[in-house]
């Protein structure tokens, strides 16, 4: 990550978080950022709040270009802060500012306490300055009017909105110096944590995907770890991982766990609830993100015995569901599609995988994500048995898409091994060579993962190699 972190903190008006901002200031020595200082929607007549309300109080009207602006500056600072704070009403509801935040914490304080301090601020600054009594009670007439009015349904309206998507909630009741020793604590937990996600031989893995891999470290229990590039349009997007986990690390409760994970990345819930139906028969769960224009979140289920009992010996061979997923964009839930991932009964052993690859393309013609496979396959050949070398079929709910994923791992190969494939591949996508040099260069000596490919859901070739699959520790082991 070549910026500092930023940490927002949210919560009602009143709920103290402007306090524990200061206070977290104070201790950290960084910059901090208050939304109060760029919004505009207070200073407009009640009317119009009124109406902005009625019709939906969508946050993406609210325009905080300044605000983005300062808040990259602050964060690609030279030297680098700590940490960059950011006060804020909305958390990572406001689109252009949400995508910014690494961490949110929310403080949670009752609406009537939250009301009680607003109150008793304003007294203390009419107390504070001679003959304002008059001025502070016109106020508390207008406010208490304008608050039973619309301003408790913003309340709620923001709690069903920003509180979802904190990583932190605090209680708000708490002091001030009690919340701010607290924060303070995690704050720093989690920028080590993302500290440890940037490994220096590979592109760091941007804020929306550093959330889902703090959600994985917070489980406290080993996982795995991959990385992937997907090639296309002269670009290789690295900003990719995938987290594998056993269903037992998600807790006594492996449906509970799946949907604290779930859930605080908005996944619909007809789609946890589809997974969790899966979850019985399933040994592995794989989240995985995908940053880049399309900005995607992946959890998979994974039947594992399936496969074992289809590599027995003696087995007859079968079409076996291996994976069934469900991957969405973050600022579109609804735009969430199953995939399934099968493993053909006509496509075991090499030749016969040979044969599906040959079929993908609708023309018959050539596709560089083939070409591709077929040239790791030959270099994967001398090195396992071929019934090690693992082929899946993709299929995805509404979509054109046809694609392949083979896994290349029982090989042992490393990426170096099929370098000339990648190049012919990189070349095939218009990737120039200064930027294949400089991603072969820091890869290369990674385990060779498996290369998925084909049609994608928009009719085109695609290719993703995935490599380097390392054990992790959960974020309390040592």
């Amino acid at each position: 990550m070549n910026r500092a972190p930023i940490v927002a903190i949210s919560g009602h008006p009143g709920s103290g978080k402007t306090s524990l901002t200061k206070a977290l200031q104070k201790r950290l020595g960084v910059p901090a950022l208050h939304y109060d200082d760029f919004e505009m929607v207070t200073s407009l007549p009640p009317e119009k709040i009124r109406d902005w309300i009625e019709r939906g109080s969508d946050y993406d009207e609210i325009m905080l270009e300044p605000l983005v602006r300062e808040l990259n500056r602050l964060a690609e600072a030279t030297p680098r802060p700590k940490c960059v704070l950011l006060d804020t009403l909305l958390g990572r509801a406001h689109a252009a500012t949400g995508k910014l935040i690494d961490t949110l914490i929310w403080v949670d304080t009752p609406a009537d306490i939250a009301l009680a301090r607003k109150i008793g601020e304003a007294a203390g600054r009419a107390r504070a300055t001679p003959g304002e009594a008059p001025a502070f009670m016109g106020w508390l007439d207008s406010y208490l009017r304008h608050y039973t009015d619309f301003i408790a349904g913003t309340y709620a309206v923001q709690s069903e909105r920003v509180r979802p998507a904190a990583d932190i909630i605090m209680d708000g009741r708490a002091p001030v110096a009690q919340l701010a020793d607290e924060a303070m604590v995690a704050i720093l937990q989690r920028i080590e944590l993302f500290a440890k996600a940037q490994d220096p031989k590979q592109t760091p893995i941007e804020a929306p995907g550093r959330r889902m891999l703090a959600l994985i470290e917070e489980l406290n229990c080993p996982f795995g770890l991959e990385r992937s590039a997907k090639f296309g349009d002269g670009e290789i997007n690295e900003d990719r991982f995938l987290a594998i986990v056993h269903k037992d690390s998600l807790g006594p409760d492996a449906k509970a766990g799946l949907a604290r994970i779930a859930r605080a990345l908005a996944l619909p819930e007809a789609m946890l609830a589809m997974l969790s139906e899966h979850l019985a028969e399933a040994e592995i769960v794989h989240f995985g993100y995908e940053g880049g224009k399309a900005g995607l979140y992946k959890i998979y289920v994974e039947f594992s015995g399936r496969v074992r009992r289809g590599l027995t010996k003696g087995a007859v061979a079968a079409t076996e569901l291996v994976h069934v997923a469900v991957k969405w964009r973050p600022d579109d839930p609804q735009s969430a599609r199953v995939s399934r991932y099968f493993w053909p009964a006509e496509a075991r052993g090499v030749a016969a995988i040979r044969s599906r690859l040959g079929k993908l393309h609708p023309d018959g013609g050539a596709l560089p994500s083939v070409d591709a496979a077929f040239d790791m396959i030959e270099a994967a050949l001398p090195h396992c048995p071929e019934d090690r070398i693992f082929f899946m079929e993709v299929r995805e709910d509404g979509s054109p898409r046809q694609s392949f994923d083979i896994n290349f791992y029982s090989a042992g190969l490393e990426v170096e091994a099929v370098e000339q494939a990648i190049r012919r591949l990189g070349n095939a996508y218009d990737i120039k060579p200064a930027k294949l040099d400089a991603f072969l260069s820091r890869i290369a000596r990674q385990p060779l993962g498996h290369l998925s490919g084909g049609l994608g859901r928009n009719g085109q070739d695609f290719a993703t190699l995935y490599f380097g699959a390392a054990a992790r520790k959960g974020a309390g082991r040592g």
